[in-house]
């Protein structure tokens, strides 16, 4: 039988143990994706003469090559003699890798 001083240790720690689960259990269930204002900051990166970006905080679903990843899409445009360049690109909102970029080039008339 557990004498008092026994069920002075025991609880405490049931309730360490209780409360790490859950924390546990919490972190493992959540989704853990990279924060889009770094995504495209780093993407940024890629790309000379910006004059603008954007990016979808709420990630979708992409696939390419007969595989689907969790993304976040996002588009960039660049200026560069005399012509704009468009990109729409998908990032892995897990990883942060670029999964794909794909150019549309367009000319402004004035």
């Amino acid at each position: 039988m557990l004498n008092k001083k026994s069920w002075l240790i025991i609880i405490p720690m049931l309730g360490i143990i209780l409360i790490s689960s859950l924390v546990l259990s919490k972190k493992l269930l959540t989704h853990n994706f990279k924060n889009p204002n770094k995504v495209i900051n780093e993407v940024k990166t890629y790309f000379m003469h910006v004059v603008g970006s954007y990016i979808l905080e709420e990630p979708t679903t992409y696939e390419k090559d007969n595989t689907v990843y969790t993304v976040y899409r996002g588009g960039i445009t660049t200026f560069n003699s005399d012509r704009f360049t468009y990109y729409d690109f998908y990032v892995d909102a897990k990883t942060g890798t670029v999964i794909d970029i794909i150019e549309n080039e367009f000319e402004v008339t004035t």
